[in-house]
């Protein structure tokens, strides 16, 4: 599904998932999900309060503008039977073209509503600590200030309705810092280690993902040692607007448990996910993918993630 709104890019993107994903699982996340980088030199980006267990934040870079809607506090749907609380996130981005400048934000998203402001500066401008090893810029620099307009928006059935004229935000620059790491090299004693040390455990990848009509649907678990990511994704167009959902969850490698053969599997991810999915491959190479495994998304609860309508796969080492 060609999203409308723009690929994805780095830090402050509503629609950068591996930024969101910790460090640990970051590379194997990209190896599924690509990212290309949008070319701003900016991003505008303000919060919205609700009173409705809601944090809504509008973001602009390039010619897009996203709503992104994520949900405070515990998943009390999913929560339901779960063996453990979860570190996770569920978030919902509505995104659509529309005017960016470093002094205005402008943009209809159909039904859902419209973000038409402008930028007042407050003449306060904050700057991050220099990177080094930086091509271009080494630093953040953000001018504070005041979004002034209109903003309305309205979710699925009415979940969320927030409306607001003056909202406090920034705009940063640049998009993103393109610096060496901080840490170039390990530490002597620490690489000699590395030599002479095989690493104690092999990454292991599930994947499911499906499509149906203008709607796409992946599901990631990916373990690394004693630590297990689940991962969630959604694309939907909406006519004038695209739709992302995502959502994460950092839990102990016991919610993904594999046969030595890696043709079972048994995932069970902490909420905002619910419910168990079951794997199993047959030497004819038949996959089954079953359970009520479901995830919780701003606006969309108890989405699917298991059934025949998925194409699966199970690797280790990758």
């Amino acid at each position: 599904m060609a999203l409308l709104a723009a690929p994805a890019v780095s830090s402050a993107s509503p629609i950068d998932i591996p930024a969101a994903v910790p460090p640990l699982f970051r590379a194997a996340v990209r190896s599924r999900v690509h990212t290309p980088v949008a070319h701003s030199s900016f991003v505008s980006k303000f919060d919205l309060k609700t009173g409705q267990g809601y944090s809504v934040s509008v973001i602009g870079f390039s010619d897009i503008v996203g709503i992104e809607v994520v949900r405070n506090g515990p998943h009390n749907h999913a929560s339901q039977g779960q063996r453990k609380p979860s570190r996770g996130r569920a978030v919902s981005v509505y995104v659509a073209r529309g005017t960016v400048t470093p002094n205005r934000l402008e943009a209809s998203f159909g039904d859902f509503g419209k973000v038409s402001v402008r930028f007042r500066p407050s003449g306060q401008v904050r700057e991050t600590k220099p990177r080094s090893h930086c091509r271009g810029p080494d630093r953040f620099t953000s001018r504070l200030g005041a979004f002034v307009g209109s903003v309305r928006f309205t979710g699925e059935d009415h979940y969320i309705s927030v409306r607001a004229h003056r909202a406090k935000g920034t705009v940063r620059s640049p998009l993103h810092l393109r610096c060496a790491s901080r840490h170039l090299s390990p530490p002597v004693s620490q690489a000699s280690r590395q030599v002479h040390e095989e690493p104690s455990f092999s990454p292991t990848l599930f994947t499911a993902s499906s499509r149906h009509g203008v709607t796409a649907t992946e599901f990631l678990m990916v373990q690394v040692g004693k630590k297990t990511l689940s991962l969630a994704i959604e694309e939907e167009s909406k006519g004038s607007v695209a739709e992302v959902r995502y959502a994460f969850a950092v839990a102990s490698s016991e919610d993904f448990v594999t046969d030595d053969s890696m043709t079972t599997a048994s995932l069970t991810p902490p909420t905002p996910f619910s419910g168990k999915g079951s794997y199993s491959a047959l030497p004819d190479g038949t996959k089954t993918w079953t359970g009520p495994l479901r995830v919780f998304f701003p606006g969309a609860p108890r989405v699917p993630l298991a059934g025949p309508q998925f194409e699966v796969s199970l690797a280790s080492g990758f």
